[in-house]
């Protein structure tokens, strides 16, 4: 189909994109924040099995990631290439994100782990069928790049809207059932032979009923998804139809773009899962401000929602690279040197509003990660796209989500192996010193060093403002003449970017 020969997209189709980015944003940021809390204190996992259920989790569903994109890219049926896999994946989904949350009642340590093991494998296997071909939709919804950008401009929005609405609802059931987020067994139960404090079960049943909401709102978004965003038929004779195209994965593995934007996003998403997956727990034991941790990070990303508007205009005046360096430099390496030099003992009664401001400050940053990265994806698939007539965004996405999942995989196993270290222990009244300084430097020192290797090859990544700007006309006159083949293709001998890397 012709892009001139489709309708343009109505601000309903713009906004049932950017619903559809709601569910994964949602569940796997409460997964992010407050897992590492529901399983070590509520669940009552040793840290050890939480290791063995985060890092087999991650890696199954990293490389489920990796096989969806070539079925997702070969698949043709008479509704469509994506909206299939949407909607069957999407309410298997929903039900394994709620028994994650749910608590058994099994005694045996062996039969917790399995539990959590089959649910959250499987939400994390069965949802990247959701991600993988939600993402890929953007691609096909439109053959008109200005349209795309509003697209992905509706998303990055929603998708932080998601992060905000897990922790609004956590925070929310939490508050109407009177518990606490973070199990204090201090306060448990009794205390000299008085009650006092949210029992343990009540702290479950707040988990369950957030996961209630969660599994309602991942269904409804999913819906919005396959019912109001319009899938165009663009499948050429000349593509594979084998579900592992060789020469597809050989001009991937030449594409020097694609290959640089692997890595970047890999340590910028290390950095930032690392921060998110221990921060509930720093602010608990760290800091002891456990009744501040919601508003601890509904300003973080509050910040990075009113932010990524912002960025937008800023990207448009100084480009990509510029930005992620101003992003980082400006904002994320002042916010985790804030954290990692703030003490009671130096700051008094300061120290929680010096929190709050290097929260605001910080989410500013994170702002700027999500849509520097997801414009930068959008240019490689074009570039890739010029250079070899070939369109597999599907597969592109998936092997992003399978680095991203593979550094989850090490932020959750390193993290959990520092705890084990320093004998963490969840049902301690009061954790030692060597508990609060690991996570300090775990959440707030490591994110730094790997954002300062991410900046190295963002230096060398080879698409400028004025490549992106050849590769967009090149594209709209092939889209305007109607037919590819009519185009001649880019000539690689001009631009060593599918050429081997040169040395620096």
């Amino acid at each position: 189909m012709s892009g001139q020969n489709a309708k343009p997209l109505r601000f309903w189709n713009n906004l049932c994109y950017g619903l559809a980015g709601i569910p994964t944003s949602l569940s796997f940021n409460a997964i992010n924040f407050f897992f590492s809390v529901f399983i070590l204190e509520v669940a009552q996992i040793t840290p050890a099995h939480n290791s063995i259920l985060t890092t087999s989790a991650i890696v199954l569903s990293s490389a489920a990631n990796f096989f969806v994109g070539f079925l997702v890219n070969t698949t043709n049926t008479r509704w469509g290439k994506l909206k299939p896999w949407i909607l069957l994946s999407t309410f298997p989904s929903a039900a394994c994100y709620f028994f994650l949350w749910f608590s058994p009642g099994v005694v045996s340590p062996t039969g917790k782990l399995v539990w959590y093991l089959v649910f959250y494998v499987g939400f994390r296997v069965v949802s990247t069928g959701y991600s993988v071909a939600r993402d890929s939709l953007v691609m096909f919804a439109s053959h008109e790049p200005r349209e795309r950008d509003t697209l992905i401009t509706y998303s990055s929005a929603f998708q932080i809207a998601g992060i905000i609405l897990s922790a609004l609802i956590q925070q929310g059931t939490f508050a109407l059932l009177h518990a606490d987020l973070g199990y204090d067994p201090c306060g448990n139960g009794t205390l000299n032979g008085t009650d006092h404090g949210p029992s343990r079960d009540t702290e479950k049943t707040a988990y369950m009923v957030a996961a209630a909401v969660g599994t309602g709102l991942f269904v409804l978004c999913g819906l919005a998804a396959v019912f109001g965003v319009p899938e165009r038929k663009d499948i050429r004779k000349h593509q594979q139809s084998s579900c592992f195209p060789v020469a597809d994965i050989k001009a991937l593995v030449r594409h020097r773009p694609f290959l640089m934007m692997l890595v970047i996003k890999a340590f910028l998403e290390l950095g930032i899962n690392t921060k998110q997956i221990n921060s509930a727990l720093m602010m608990q034991y760290t800091f002891n401000i456990s009744d501040q941790v919601f508003y601890v990070i509904f300003l973080y990303m509050a910040s990075a929602v009113v932010a990524i508007f912002v960025w937008n205009l800023v990207i448009r005046r100084i480009g990509r690279k510029k930005v992620i360096f101003l992003g980082i430099l400006v904002f994320l390496l002042p916010h985790n040197t804030a954290l990692l030099i703030a003490t009671e003992d130096l700051l008094g009664t300061a120290l929680l509003p010096v929190i709050f401001v290097a929260a605001a400050w910080g989410g500013i940053g994170e702002g700027c990660m999500y849509i520097v990265q997801s414009v930068m994806c959008t240019d490689v698939i074009d570039d890739f796209t010029l250079k070899t007539d070939r369109k597999i965004a599907s597969i592109f996405y998936a092997i992003f989500g399978f680095v991203t999942g593979i550094m989850d995989a090490i932020a959750g196993a390193f993290s959990n192996w520092i705890l084990q270290s320093v004998n963490y222990n969840a049902d301690n009244c009061v954790q030692p010193n060597t508990v609060k300084q690991a996570l300090r430097y775990v959440t707030a020192g490591t994110p730094p060093a790997v954002y300062v290797i991410a900046l190295l090859f963002i230096w060398l990544y080879p698409i400028t403002e004025e490549s992106r700007m050849r590769t967009k006309m090149a594209l709209d006159a092939r889209r305007t003449a109607g037919d590819g083949d009519e185009t001649p293709l880019y000539n690689p001998a001009e631009d060593n970017s599918l050429q081997e890397i040169p040395e620096v």
